[in-house]
């Protein structure tokens, strides 16, 4: 039985990196591409062959749906493991590591580091003038989500359903446009239990899945959002404390964190010891609500 798990585990992990690698190679196609067809509509537009264009058109499109089937053949193999891992049929683990509330200037640094170490992130991003960023984040393979486009709890998203749709709904056609990418999943400012504080959670669940998003909480913490909390203890202490013995972890972090910048290299690290396997999530994981 445990060379079967094993197997199936082998298998699946295989599955993953090729699909990853292949997602990762067709962005890098796909806008290389599209600066191209950009350079062709604006250099000497009459004089262009017209069918030179439109096979230009119809190969950036082709490739846009291979994106779209590739990435969920790799989320749909994600979710097998942890199904198999959940129920017992795998003995392997898998981690998550999310940034809140950016992009800020550290996020370049955060992005070296994911880079240097070869592994995915989900950043759950606000609406700022960072398109370089987000196209980096899709570029590199991470999931781009959505956490509102202001993040302001104290000053109306949570006002109401429609002023936090209205916010979800402005991001997401920001993202968009920046990077062709439609983002399916999202964090709640301060959490579901902000929401539910407000007495919004079930209503702002349901439109949100009435838009095919799903939302995803954390499990474990670096207590970066809290100068109160890195009173008590420090980034690394928080993690080990917080995120002990989880078959499935959702580590939170924010990027706009000096300090927990600082212990990524060494919680990726301790992650990679300890056997965990660090992937991108997406709307179909169990750990999406």
């Amino acid at each position: 039985m445990e060379y079967g798990n094993n197997r199936n585990y082998a298998i699946i992990v295989v599955i993953l990196s090729v699909l990853a690698s292949t997602v990762i190679s067709l962005q890098l196609k796909i806008i290389y591409d599209n600066r191209q067809l950009k350079k062709y509509l604006s250099d000497d537009f009459f004089q262009i062959n017209t069918e030179e264009i439109e096979n230009k058109i119809e190969e950036y499109t082709n490739i846009d749906k291979s994106i779209s089937s590739t990435k969920e053949e790799y989320f749909n193999n994600i979710r097998k493991l942890e199904d198999m891992i959940l129920s017992g049929e795998s003995d392997k683990r898998i981690a998550y590591l999310t940034f809140d509330d950016g992009p800020y200037k550290l996020t370049y640094r955060v992005l070296d580091i994911l880079k240097e170490e070869k592994v995915p992130a989900t950043f759950f991003v606000l609406g700022k003038d960072t398109s370089d960023i987000y196209m980096r984040i899709v570029r590199e393979g991470h999931t781009l989500a959505n956490h509102t486009m202001y993040h302001n709890i104290g000053k109306g998203v949570y006002r109401s359903k429609d002023s936090f749709m209205e916010q979800v709904n402005k991001l997401e056609n920001y993202l968009y446009d920046i990077t062709g990418y439609k983002t399916s999943l999202i964090r709640f400012p301060g959490g579901s239990g902000t929401a539910q504080a407000f007495g919004l959670k079930d209503t702002l669940t349901n439109e949100l899945h009435n838009k095919g998003y799903k939302y995803v909480e954390w499990t474990c913490e670096t207590g970066d959002g809290s100068d109160k909390r890195l009173q008590q203890k420090s980034e690394w202490e928080w993690y080990k404390d917080t995120c002990k013995d989880q078959k499935i972890m959702v580590l939170l972090m924010h990027d706009y964190h000096e300090g927990t910048v600082d212990v990524l290299h060494n919680i990726i690290k301790d992650l990679k010891d300890q056997g965990y396997l660090i992937l991108p999530l997406s709307n179909k994981s169990v750990m999406a609500k």
